[in-house]
């Protein structure tokens, strides 16, 4: 008796699955990764950009002050704003700061930009509401830029990795 080779069997058929349709379970983490990351580039870039608005701002408010003094040469208008100005920075780093006075407001603007003279600056505070004012307004400016450089720049570094917050208007 002649064995027969076995049963008989059918062609095996592969069903047709696409090469990208279902993708593994590491493919989806990778994608879920991939798209975390550009959300939080997208946040981060956008963060920056709203930083250097304001640092762009403030700077220009300076200029726009030395400006109007050079044309005007009123010293309460320039007293004005460059108190208003560094009220804003101080603002964007430490909201409470707004509402110093005297020693400590000071005390404000020397723990923002540490190294920096800040006694024409301090002095502002009280030139605001002086009825006549002398004022070396080109010291000023150039400590107000000094002052300004170091604390935007702070303002920018707690932006980026120290957890604080900073409250930079748009």
């Amino acid at each position: 008796m002649i064995l027969p080779n076995g049963p008989e069997l059918r062609d095996i058929h592969v069903p047709t699955v696409s090469a990208w349709w279902p993708l593994a379970p590491g493919w989806w983490v990778l994608i879920a990764l991939l798209l975390l990351a550009i959300v939080l580039l997208a946040l981060w870039l956008r963060g920056r950009r709203r930083q250097r608005r304001f640092v762009h701002a403030a700077l220009g408010d300076l200029r726009a002050a030395e400006a109007r003094y050079a044309r005007d040469g009123e010293v309460a208008a320039f007293v004005a704003a460059t108190s208003q100005l560094l009220r804003r920075i101080a603002r964007a780093r430490r909201p409470a700061s707004v509402s110093r006075r005297g020693e400590a407001w000071r005390h404000v603007l020397g723990e923002l930009a540490p190294g920096v003279d800040i006694d024409r600056l301090a002095a502002l505070d009280d030139a605001l509401y002086a009825p006549a004012v002398e004022l070396d307004v080109d010291a000023v400016a150039r400590d107000l830029r000094a002052w300004a450089a170091v604390a935007l720049a702070s303002t920018e570094r707690a932006a980026r990795g120290m957890g604080e917050v900073a409250h930079a208007p748009a």
